[in-house]
């Protein structure tokens, strides 16, 4: 008797891709993927967020750094002008200018301290060269400032003010140039903004 062959039936090709010696491999490796996508982007954006969070909390800080010095400086600059101010040929009153010189008296050893404070603060939260003209302009004030201010209201309270006035009206637009430097780099300024 002779055997009748049996008609080999086809597989479908959904069966002979699964069957493919690649098909196992794309299997793994997409499982792989899908596993590593899993541990991975979650980390990498946990990472960005992380970044973005240091440098917004930098941005914070060195904004409020920016406010602290802009007023300190300004403060204790605008107290000096009062005093020589008073004492000029334009508005010579005695007795405002013995208020303006007690006000400044009072307050500008704190304000001082503050700015000492401040020029720390910026070594780490700006460069070194804008940590160093803070404490320069310190220098000056105390050398162009404080001390002939003080040396002419002990020695000669009637003496005209005039040149005392000048150079602090020169310091006071120094202050400010040195206010807006600062303010550029920590890119608080119009100017820094369209720059970015």
């Amino acid at each position: 008797m002779s055997k009748v062959p049996t008609p080999q039936r086809k597989s479908s090709p959904f069966i002979r891709a699964i069957k493919s010696d690649g098909f196992i491999e794309k299997l793994v490796l997409l499982v792989l993927t899908a596993i590593l996508s899993g541990i991975f982007v979650p980390l990498i954006i946990k990472s960005i967020d992380q970044s973005r969070e240091a440098r917004q909390a930098v941005a914070t800080a060195q904004a409020k750094l920016f406010d602290d010095i802009s007023d300190t400086i300004l403060t204790l600059e605008t107290l000096m002008l009062d005093v020589s101010w008073f004492g000029t040929g334009d508005a010579k009153n005695a007795e405002m200018q013995t208020r303006a010189f007690d006000r400044y008296t009072e307050r500008s050893v704190d304000l001082i301290v503050k700015w000492r404070i401040e020029a720390s603060r910026a070594q780490a939260l700006a460069s070194p060269e804008t940590a160093e003209k803070m404490q320069a302009f310190l220098n000056r004030f105390f050398r162009e400032q404080d001390t002939p201010t003080n040396r002419s209201w002990h020695e000669c309270r009637t003496c005209d003010w005039q040149a005392q006035h000048e150079k602090n009206v020169k310091m006071l637009t120094e202050a400010n140039r040195l206010i807006l430097e600062i303010g550029s780099e920590f890119q608080l300024t119009a100017k820094s903004s369209e720059s970015r």
